[in-house]
C-alpha cells in the first residue's frame, strides 16, 4: 500500500535537514558532503529552491574545497522567508536542481515527525581568522595597497583571455593586516553583480572563500586573508594577479610572481 502513496512516496525521495545558524548561513549554506556524495554528484549549477506555497527562488550552487555550497541567491531565500537562528530547514530534491522546502520552526512542529534524520553541525564550515583583518582596516594601508599595486581595470598578463585582471605588489602591511580590491576595478567589473559579502579566490586547483567588506568607498577582505596569505607562502614583494572568472559568484584565478 505504501507505493501506491503518493505522500509516501514523497517522503522516500532524497532529503536532509539544516539547522540555520546566525553566524554562518547568512550568505551561504553547505550541503551535507554524505548526501551530495550520495545523491547530489549531477546537481545543476543553477538550483531551484521551492516553499510549499509554490514561491520559488534560484540560487548558485558552488563546489569548493569544503563541499558543495548555495551562494548567489541564498540570502535572498533566507531574508524572503524569514529564516531565523536555530530553525530547521529540510530540502527534498524533487526533481534535477529542483528542492522542495519546509522551514521548521520549534514552537510548532515536531522534527521527529518529518521521519528525516538530523545532520550534525558543520562546526568546520567557516572558521574566520579574526586576528588577521577584523581589527585591522585597511585605514592605514591605503597608501601601500593602491601606490604599490599594478593595477589596469582592462588588461593584464593573461589580457588575451578576454578576462579583466588587476595586480597588487604585496607590501608589509598587506602580510600583517589585510588587502583591499580595487574600488574601480569593482564598480567597471562586478557593479551589476548580486549584492554579497563572498568572493573566492582559486590557486592550483584549491578555492578559498574570503569576507568582504564595503566601507568609506573601500573594499577590503575583513575574514580569511590570513589563512590564504599562510597557505601560499605570500610575503612582501610578492606580485599577486587575480583574474575575474566568474562575476557572478565573483571567483578570481589567482597566480603569483615571486621575487
Amino acid at each position: 500500500m505504501a507505493d501506491d502513496n503518493p505522500y509516501g512516496e514523497y517522503h522516500r525521495r532524497p532529503s536532509f535537514i539544516k539547522v540555520f545558524s546566525g553566524s554562518r548561513n547568512k550568505e551561504e549554506l553547505r550541503l551535507p558532503p554524505q548526501w551530495v556524495a550520495e545523491y547530489g554528484t549531477d546537481l545543476p549549477v543553477d538550483c531551484q529552491l521551492v516553499m510549499p506555497n509554490g514561491n520559488r527562488w534560484q540560487v548558485r550552487l558552488i563546489q569548493i574545497a569544503s563541499g558543495c555550497h548555495f551562494c548567489v541567491g541564498w540570502s535572498e531565500f533566507r531574508l524572503s522567508n524569514n529564516i531565523s537562528h536555530g530553525e530547521k530547514l529540510t530540502f527534498t530534491l524533487v526533481d534535477v536542481g529542483i528542492f522542495h522546502n519546509i522551514v521548521v520552526r520549534p514552537a510548532r512542529t515536531n522534527i521527529c515527525e518529518l521521519g528525516l534524520t538530523e545532520e550534525e553541525e558543520d562546526n568546520e564550515v567557516y572558521a574566520p581568522d579574526i586576528e588577521s583583518s577584523d581589527d585591522n582596516p585597511p585605514s592605514g594601508i591605503e597608501s601601500d595597497t593602491t601606490d604599490d599595486s599594478d593595477y589596469d581595470a582592462d588588461t593584464g598578463a593573461l589580457a588575451d583571455d578576454e578576462y579583466p585582471t588587476w595586480t597588487l605588489k604585496l607590501t608589509k602591511s598587506n602580510t600583517k593586516r589585510t588587502i583591499e580590491i580595487p574600488n574601480a576595478f569593482w564598480q567597471l567589473h562586478l557593479a551589476a553583480a548580486p549584492q554579497q559579502n563572498v568572493v573566492h579566490l582559486l590557486v592550483a586547483g584549491q578555492t578559498w572563500r574570503l569576507i568582504i567588506k564595503h566601507s568609506s568607498g573601500k573594499i577590503w577582505v575583513k575574514h580569511g586573508w590570513r589563512r590564504f596569505k599562510d597557505a601560499n607562502a605570500l610575503f612582501p614583494g610578492v606580485r599577486c594577479h587575480f583574474k575575474l572568472v566568474d562575476a557572478r559568484d565573483i571567483q578570481f584565478y589567482v597566480w603569483f610572481d615571486r621575487p
